[in-house]
């Protein structure tokens, strides 16, 4: 939201930051005015009220930044014209006249349009030529593909995920995928899928669409939650995943590496999904916090908030031809970790509004359907659905950064791309504490406790030390008789047990 100049002082601070810059700024465009009314500035007016909004002022110099004599009453008529006849739809611009250096200077304050008036355009250009947006100082013509999503934006009206996949066949959905989702289908509908055929099940809810030639085939919606290999059509539909050496990407650490890990991964949603959070887990830390038997792990981001953000990106990116050639990209730096999707958020939803009661737009209304009741297995064995659709993943989120004592997600949406930021989480003080002596010994004796047996590798992996450590700690434990083994001693299959009390 930009600063309105109302007053004389409100344009000395806005003269004078520009002065010290040298330039124009994202909200200020200066004209000296001199010769009469600038055709560029209906540009800036334009791309002002497509961004979000800014000031238009004429009678200074954009070399000095000194005043300028002017007539001041054909600039505010010009003004007044164009905002109401040369811009469509037409704008209402707060047109006033200051001071700066003893001499008069017409401003234009131009609010931000709602989103269901975007974008705005020059009438005698047309929308393809006369839209722009406002970029650091100047202002650039927008490309059909920020149109086109400025379009669906107004008309709430994307409809790129029932687009029929003209190569597919009925063959190429994934028969596990589709039979769960069929089952769950089948049983939560109260009798309302009964009477109907897989078939037509399938297209009611666009699965499957009938093709101009009266052939069945999987839509995009389809083909990306329950295809066998969605990437045979859509080669960029996908994730990709990268964890980085140092916090800047492109920057190369020592011995020439420029990632620490990369994967391209495919498949349909359910698939990408686990196999996202897999690659974050093996490339994070995960310390521990000692807490009655052995450790607790705690990873350094919360795989649920993660889990939520992939899942999010995969379900609301943009699936219009334009952006089809764009992965969803996760990346890992050491000190953050980003999500990254092709397509702002949908309709007149902000990024302030996000996790608040309501707050909820959906860019691909039959994929998010198809999603609810896709079975899924998460990296930690839980069994559930792919998403709920109830307005709660950025919830989710949140708390979940909470829980780990984290800093809140910082959202960045723009025409083009929605990225969500993970701070780097610090550390408690329990963690990373190596157990002393006592505490080790007292950890074994409460796992033991716990259980009938354990071999040296589970309590290895419990504990996160190595087997030979736990061999010499379990070695002490049986010469004070409180622990036994069971099983030849030179044994790989060798266990461990409390010794029972008297």
């Amino acid at each position: 939201m930009f600063s309105k100049v109302v007053t004389d002082d409100d344009l000395a601070v806005a003269v004078n930051t520009m002065r010290e810059a040298n330039t124009d700024l994202a909200d200020y465009e200066i004209k000296d005015a001199k010769g009469g009314f600038p055709s560029s500035v209906v540009d800036s007016m334009v791309a002002f009220a497509n961004t979000s909004g800014g000031v238009v002022i004429l009678g200074i110099s954009e070399k000095t930044f000194d005043s300028v004599d002017v007539d001041v009453r054909m600039l505010q008529s010009q003004l007044a014209q164009a905002a109401r006849d040369r811009i469509s739809p037409s704008i209402m611009a707060d047109i006033l006249v200051l001071h700066y250096s003893g001499k008069p200077v017409v401003v234009a304050n131009i609010p931000e349009l709602d989103v269901r008036q975007k974008p705005c355009y020059i009438r005698k250009d047309g929308r393809p030529n006369g839209s722009y947006l406002r970029t650091g100082d100047g202002d650039y013509k927008m490309t059909m593909y920020e149109i086109d999503r400025f379009m669906e934006n107004q008309y709430r009206m994307a409809r790129n995920d029932v687009v029929i996949v003209d190569e597919a066949t009925v063959d190429d959905l994934d028969q596990t995928l589709l039979n769960g989702w069929l089952n769950i289908q089948r049983g939560g509908s109260f009798g309302g899928t009964t009477s109907m055929s897989d078939e037509q099940l399938m297209v009611n809810r666009r699965v499957l669409a009938y093709d101009a030639q009266d052939v069945l085939r999987p839509t995009v919606a389809g083909m990306m939650a329950l295809g066998a290999f969605p990437q045979k059509f859509f080669p960029r539909l996908n994730i990709v995943f990268s964890a980085f050496p140092t916090s800047v990407k492109g920057d190369v650490a020592m011995g020439g590496r420029r990632f620490v890990d990369s994967q391209n991964i495919d498949g349909a949603i359910p698939v990408m999904l686990l196999a996202a959070l897999r690659a974050v887990s093996r490339n994070i830390r995960h310390g521990a916090v000692v807490k009655g038997a052995l450790r607790e792990d705690v990873p350094e981001y919360p795989l649920a908030a993660v889990r939520e953000a992939v899942a999010n990106a995969l379900m609301h990116r943009d699936y219009s031809l334009d952006a089809q050639g764009a992965p969803v990209r996760v990346e890992l730096y050491p000190d953050r970790l980003e999500i990254i999707n092709p397509g702002g958020l949908f309709g007149p939803l902000t990024v302030d509004e996000l996790g608040k009661k309501g707050s909820t737009q959906s860019r691909n209304q039959f994929l998010s359907r198809i999603l609810e009741d896709v079975p899924y297995t998460d990296i930690d064995g839980q069994v559930g659905r792919v998403v709920e659709n109830r307005g709660t993943g950025y919830a989710i989120i949140e708390g979940s950064l909470a829980d780990a004592l984290m800093d809140p997600p910082v959202p960045v949406s723009t025409l083009s791309e929605f990225r969500i930021i993970f701070g780097h989480r610090r550390m408690t003080d329990q963690e990373g504490i190596s157990y002393s002596r006592d505490n080790m010994r007292q950890a074994i004796l409460s796992y033991l406790a716990e259980r009938s047996s354990a071999s040296t590798a589970e309590l290895s992996n419990a504990a996160g030390v190595s087997s030979k450590t736990i061999r010499e700690y379990l070695s002490g434990l049986m010469e004070e008789n409180l622990v036994e083994g069971i099983g030849s001693k030179y044994s790989p299959k060798r266990r461990y047990r409390l010794v029972a009390s008297e």
